[in-house]
């Protein structure tokens, strides 16, 4: 992954359904599960979701991007945080071309994978099938999966996406004292990281571009 793929993920995992389309719901678990097919396809646009939930529940608006940035948006179910999900595009202008789909923070889907918000660094690991790497905590992209080791969470999704996952520190961690802070990276393993008990804090499902 170059640095400038994974920093165009990282904006999205910043902020950080519905079966109506883009969820289905798994019998051994009730939570949500994001899809990368169907309404939010690679072949999505704007106007293709107002036909699927309707123009109440599609709006274009700006949202938070890193270091302050605004970057238009596509919400679906704006008014409903457990359902809100913010997607972008390749083309703004007509609004098509899916890029990328993250839920909103208080939206508890999880990505195709299985990866979902709260996860404990040991529980994604058993996932990857292998330790991974993450950078440092304290700054814009920190907390971040920067490699997944060859692990089975690299590989796309059906559909295509690749799913970008950026863990948090309880309120009660000193990154500095901890010893996890900076532009750097910590194997999931690494004893320190460990410690300082980090959990799945947001996820955004990312599609290549031509």
């Amino acid at each position: 992954m170059t640095t400038a793929h994974l920093r165009s993920l990282l904006v999205l995992a910043l902020t950080t359904p519905l079966a109506l389309g883009p969820l289905t719901a798994r019998a051994e678990t009730p939570t949500p599960v994001l899809s990368c097919t169907g309404p939010l396809g690679a072949d999505s646009s704007h106007a293709k979701l107002v036909a699927a939930f309707g123009k109440e529940n599609v709006v274009w608006t700006q949202v938070d991007g890193a270091e302050g940035e605004k970057i238009g948006s596509t919400v679906l179910f704006p008014k409903d945080p457990k359902r809100r999900i913010e997607l972008f595009w390749a083309d703004d202008a007509k609004r098509a071309g899916l890029t990328a789909a993250r839920p909103g923070r208080k939206n508890p889907s999880a990505a195709p994978n299985g990866v979902r918000p709260g996860m404990g660094v040991a529980e994604v690991e058993t996932l990857n099938g292998k330790p991974f790497l993450l950078s440092g905590f304290g700054w814009d992209y920190g907390g971040s999966v920067t490699d997944w080791k060859g692990g089975a969470l690299e590989k796309p999704a059906p559909g295509g996406c690749t799913v970008q996952v950026r863990f948090g520190l309880p309120e009660s961690v000193d990154v500095v004292a901890a010893k996890v802070a900076g532009d750097q990276e910590f194997a999931s393993d690494d004893k320190r990281i460990r410690a300082a008990q980090p959990t799945v804090e947001s996820i955004a499902l990312g599609w290549p571009q031509p």
